[in-house]
């Protein structure tokens, strides 16, 4: 693996990352994921998906970063244990330095304060459904999928020092809305009455009933459960079905989009993200699969594009980039 660093030139922040890959495929994978279009989350500035790397690719241009290679050849192990320790040296994790947000290990990290903020703001508010509210409540007694099942000590004894070596504190007003609630719960008629008739189960060593048994095959308890091709392959028809699902979905979609951009006056250039008339923008070929008949460049973007194309085909060593500029990489 290799342990690779990449800086933007324009305010000097750093973002360090490891890849099984070479440098080449790795920075061609980096910056089609950046450029992929992203899903709106909670946060206003956020996106599903989107790292604060991919959004500085975004927003300064994949010209405007510079990749190296800080260690080659290194097992998986000592990449990450190289990245733990350039993140710290780089300052990497302070958003006023570089773009990582965890310490950068494999199986176990952290998060930067600033993440943690942002989690916590994307997640206030939020409200379970009714319907799970119910479920919750109704898994009581044998319903519930721990009915009967004790802990050893080993495992009561993990549990305690987890809670003991854990930084979260309780408050005091937490404690307080869950002693309420428990001692509302255990009061209900229902709740005492299924939990009278309850029977506790020892299912531990040979009490269990897969006790000795192979797990292959038909006697794995998920088989045929999780997907079709998971022991139970699909059905000729069932494909059928699903093939032309997907072809009624498809035209109907095609049949809104046509009829929401038959009454469209307004267009959003893909390049400059600006919203324009739509006498602003090149008519379509017939060949393109365009819904409302317009190219999805403007017009003053269309010929940036043009003219970038002109260069980078009639000059190998000079050629304007998305912005305009033009670039010179010598002979």
């Amino acid at each position: 693996m290799i342990v690779y660093k990449s800086t933007n030139q324009k305010n000097g922040k750093v973002y360090i990352c490891v890849s099984g890959k070479n440098l080449n495929d790795t920075v061609s994978r980096r910056l089609s994921h950046a450029r992929a279009k992203p899903r709106k989350m909670k946060l206003k500035d956020a996106y599903m998906g989107k790292s604060p790397f991919d959004k500085a690719i975004r927003k300064y241009g994949s010209y405007s970063f510079k990749f190296q290679i800080l260690q080659n050849n290194v097992s998986e192990k000592e990449a990450y244990q190289y990245k733990e320790a350039y993140i710290k040296a780089y300052n990497a994790m302070d958003p006023d330095y570089g773009y990582n947000c965890t310490t950068g290990g494999n199986k176990s990290f952290k998060n930067a304060p600033h993440v943690k903020e942002r989690c916590r703001v994307a997640q206030t508010g939020k409200t379970m459904p009714d319907s799970y509210v119910e479920l919750m409540k109704a898994r009581v007694g044998e319903l519930h999928p721990r009915f009967g099942i004790k802990h050893s000590k080993q495992a009561r004894e993990n549990m305690r020092q987890g809670q003991l070596n854990s930084n979260y504190v309780q408050s005091e007003d937490c404690k307080k809305r869950k002693s309420e609630t428990m001692k509302r719960r255990w009061q209900e008629p229902e709740v005492i009455a299924k939990m009278a008739k309850r029977e506790l189960r020892d299912i531990s060593g040979k009490n269990n009933p897969m006790y000795g048994v192979s797990r292959k095959g038909k006697n794995n308890p998920m088989y045929g459960k999780q997907a079709w091709n998971r022991g139970v392959p699909m059905t000729e028809e069932q494909k059928k079905k699903l093939q032309d699902g997907r072809e009624k979905y498809h035209t109907n979609k095609r049949k809104e989009s046509l009829e929401k951009y038959s009454q469209r006056t307004e267009k959003k250039c893909c390049a400059c993200k600006e919203i324009k008339a739509l006498d602003m923008f090149y008519k379509s070929s017939p060949s393109a699969k365009s819904l409302d008949g317009f190219v999805s460049r403007c017009k003053p973007c269309s010929r940036k594009y043009g003219k970038e194309k002109y260069y980078r085909l009639h000059s190998p060593n000079k050629f304007r980039n998305r912005y305009g500029e033009l670039i010179d990489y010598g002979s």
